[in-house]
């Protein structure tokens, strides 16, 4: 960390001090209501299939439903792309492990890929397909009482899997918000997904970077330095916060090492690096600058951008 005289201006603390501010002042969330649910994405998502979905609705109390499927696929094939959806599935092909008495490991692989018409092999395989992962047996009993809503459930459930994403995402958004200002006050310039060739072709600046796939969340130029900034939120704890650190520890090197004139920012929050704090430690005494948000609020990342510090 770098020996800051406002860190006892804006924080009130000397530089002994700061880490312990930093670990204190951890913001218990970042959530904002759209992390809960994108129900843009999800009915944009459901829209794109309802007709079919509807045409599904079809089978709902069927007795003799693996025939009506048949029926149903060879009428409206493109239906077939729906099965791997039924299933909370987005994959066009599936493989499963189909054991039998005399090879134990027997795999099937089944094809839900758009066609214009179906062989009877390839419904057969796919009514077999519906009807081994219990799917058909659920339309049959009438636990779907409607296709579409019940998509509409599952994609509620796979949109939860982006609420991690979305969390850093989050991070990026707040973070610009005061990169922005500082640059519109000062007449800066900054880029946000920074990849060393968008910084070459704005700024003018070469920057050597770790892995071919480097992109660094913004990069800001005082017309005098460039700052690589990096941020990222983890409201949990885990082994991946230890590597994490361990990453900007090293990227820091890399940076300084490349042009000195370059500075990295790493800004990170979140009550999980409470349980990982002796890992972030290390890399906030090795490295030059590691805020949180409320260090951003109290200003000083304008104070370290502005300052050329």
């Amino acid at each position: 960390m770098k020996n800051i005289k406002f860190y006892n201006q804006k924080i009130k603390c000397s530089n002994s001090e700061v880490f312990d501010y930093i670990i204190g002042n951890l913001k218990e969330t970042i959530k904002g209501w759209d992390y809960f649910v994108d129900w843009a994405k999800i009915t944009g998502n459901v829209d794109k299939i309802e007709v079919s979905l509807n045409i599904m609705n079809y089978l709902i109390g069927k007795s003799n439903i693996e025939d009506e499927f048949k029926k149903l696929l060879k009428e409206y094939p493109e239906i077939v792309t729906l099965i791997p959806i039924l299933m909370a599935c987005r994959d066009g092909e599936l493989t499963v492990l189909d054991p039998s008495p005399d090879d134990v490991f027997n795999y099937k692989n089944y094809s839900f890929k758009k066609k214009k018409t179906l062989s009877e092999r390839e419904i057969d395989a796919i009514a077999e397909f519906a009807l081994k992962s219990g799917i058909l047996e659920i339309f049959r009993t009438k636990k779907i009482k409607n296709v579409v809503d019940y998509v509409t459930g599952i994609e509620v459930g796979l949109d939860t899997n982006a609420r991690k994403n979305r969390s850093g995402t989050s991070m990026e958004l707040i973070t610009e918000i005061y990169i922005k200002k500082i640059s519109e006050q000062n007449k800066y310039k900054y880029i946000s997904q920074a990849t060393p060739k968008k910084i070459r072709e704005e700024f003018g600046y070469e920057v050597k970077v770790d892995k071919a796939k480097r992109i660094f969340d913004f990069a800001v130029t005082n017309n005098s330095s460039l700052y690589l900034i990096e941020t990222n939120y983890y409201g949990g704890g885990g082994s991946k916060l230890k590597a994490t650190a361990g990453e900007y520890k090293a990227l820091f090197d890399f940076i300084k090492a490349g042009n000195n004139k370059h500075k990295f920012i790493w800004i990170t929050d979140g009550k999980g690096w409470i349980s990982t704090k002796n890992s972030l430690k290390e890399t906030f005494e090795h490295i030059d600058y590691l805020l949180n948000l409320d260090m951003l609020e109290k200003g000083l990342l304008a104070d370290i951008i502005v300052n050329d510090l």
